[in-house]
């Protein structure tokens, strides 16, 4: 099991993932969503099986 950073926040009315370890953003419509849209997103950028790939999610803007 791979683990990655998710750090998550609202705008527009729905929520902005960002994953730092691939520098990647996607978004959700609702909480229930967010595990799951980050796990897919990095599954496919990284070529690794959704369910191998565990999240840490914290709810902050990245710092620049």
């Amino acid at each position: 099991m791979r683990t990655f950073e998710v750090l998550a926040w609202t705008e527009s009315g729905g929520f902005v993932l960002y994953v730092p370890e691939v520098e990647a953003l996607t978004r959700a419509g609702h909480v229930e969503e967010l595990e799951l849209a980050a796990r897919d997103m990095i599954a496919e950028l990284l070529g690794l099986e959704a369910a191998g790939i565990a999240i840490q999610l914290r709810f902050e803007r990245p710092r620049p």
